[in-house]
């Protein structure tokens, strides 16, 4: 028996203690929400946090935006700057006390800034305000390029703290992996050394010196000619550093050339796109509106005919067979109208779902459909007509309803613009 009830102490014991502490962990699984930093559109393949994304997004600080081929993204900051985002290119943005920083692992990278936006190209750091723009562009594991558009660009290299600024039209070739940066090509024209001046005629040779066969010369001659052996190889080592530095700087000029070209196109396609949108938001306003003008029509004609029920009963009672027959008449017509509202109603919800869908000539047969609607809307105000027209003609009739009670024309079904789509 104690053996029993202690048995269930240690149980009890041991639940208390997992409990207790395990309460720590579990509070601390409840971290704050991410801030927002803005939005992005894709046109094409686009990953958002390693998703694939087909038009827009939120963006968190800390997530991630890689462009595959034929990819193009657009990020729109809340502080108003914006970058975008050409094909095979990765980046994280982050927010900090100093604003936005950009963390570009590949690609090529535009930007806007009209707040102050950091673009890390490890271990450079690209910074732009005041509504500055540019390129940042990585080419290889060890080369990336920097030009400005507009203003001015402000690049840090964080291991050394050596800064410089690029102005309007300027670019410069950073070095990744020994963090050095090539110069602009002025300033690489500037620092080709001059040409090495021709020798003067050597002196005869003075007394107490060696006048031997040979190259007669003393220590110091000798010093001279090594010294412009040397002067003359560091000539041809500038020039051949400035010919690779043009090359390379050629290089990042049609990178950049080629990036500027894919933002334009992708901007185009992006327009493109939002036109589609446009007219599929369009389409479907207009096949609602179909749909509300076919109800209201139906709804109109069910009273016109329990208004001419009515009346012809009271024309049978009163002997006036004629008009009697009349009434069952237009009923048979006002049948006929609403049968083919209903099919109609039938198409309009099936063209609307193939429109939203994206179904290919969708709103061809939207646009079929609505002659249909103006044509039974014709019929149906024309029955309404003539009913109202019966109605006062009988009105001597006890029993027959008054027109006033008919309903009224029936209105045209509201349109819409791909600019306004609702």
């Amino acid at each position: 028996m104690l053996s029993r009830e202690l048995r269930r102490l240690m149980a009890v014991a041991l639940v208390l203690t997992t409990v207790l502490v395990t309460m720590p962990l579990s509070a601390a699984d409840f971290s704050a929400a991410r801030p927002v930093i803005g939005s992005v559109s894709a046109v094409g393949s686009v990953d958002l946090r390693g998703v694939a994304i087909s038009q827009e997004g939120t963006l968190f600080s800390g997530d991630s935006v890689r462009s595959h081929e034929k990819g193009y993204a657009k990020v729109l900051i809340g502080t108003g700057s914006k970058i975008e985002l050409s094909e095979k290119t990765d980046i994280i943005v982050n927010r900090d006390a100093r604003g936005v920083q950009i963390a570009m692992n590949s690609g090529i990278v535009g930007f806007t800034a009209l707040t102050p936006l950091r673009i890390d190209v490890a271990p450079f750091e690209v910074t732009a305000s005041n509504d500055a723009s540019g390129n940042v562009a990585i080419m290889n594991t060890t080369t990336a390029g920097v030009r400005a558009i507009n203003g001015q660009v402000t690049v840090r290299n964080l291991k050394t703290s050596e800064s410089f600024v690029i102005t309007k039209g300027q670019e410069q070739i950073l070095g990744l992996k020994d963090g050095v940066h090539a110069p602009s090509l002025g300033q690489i024209a500037t620092n080709v050394p001059a040409p090495v001046p021709a020798p003067k005629p050597a002196p005869q040779t003075p007394a107490g010196k060696s006048s031997g066969g040979g190259l007669a010369m003393d220590t110091g001659a000798w010093l001279a000619v090594i010294g412009g052996a040397a002067v003359a190889g560091l000539a041809v080592w500038g020039i051949l550093a400035a010919e690779h530095a043009n090359d390379r700087a050629d290089a990042l000029t049609n990178q950049l050339a080629t990036a500027n070209q894919n933002i334009a196109i992708a901007n185009v396609n992006e327009a493109n796109a939002e036109a589609a949108v446009a007219a599929q938001l369009k389409a479907l306003a207009n096949a609602t509106n179909i749909a509300i003008s076919t109800s209201q029509q139906a709804a109109a004609l069910s009273q016109a005919t329990a208004l001419a029920v009515q009346a012809q009963l009271a024309l049978q009672a009163s002997g006036n067979t004629s008009a009697a027959n009349q009434f069952a008449s237009l009923q048979a017509q006002i049948a006929t109208n609403q049968n083919a509202l209903s099919v109609l109603q039938t198409q309009v919800s099936a063209t609307e779902a193939a429109v939203a869908a994206g179904t290919p000539g969708a709103a061809a047969t939207l646009s079929a459909l609505l002659g249909q609607e103006e044509v039974l809307r014709g019929n149906t105000n024309s029955l309404l007509g003539q009913e109202k027209a019966l109605l006062n003609s009988n009105s001597g009739t006890n029993g027959v309803p008054s027109g006033n009670n008919v309903p009224g024309q029936q209105p045209p079904p509201t349109q819409s613009s791909a600019s306004v789509p609702v």
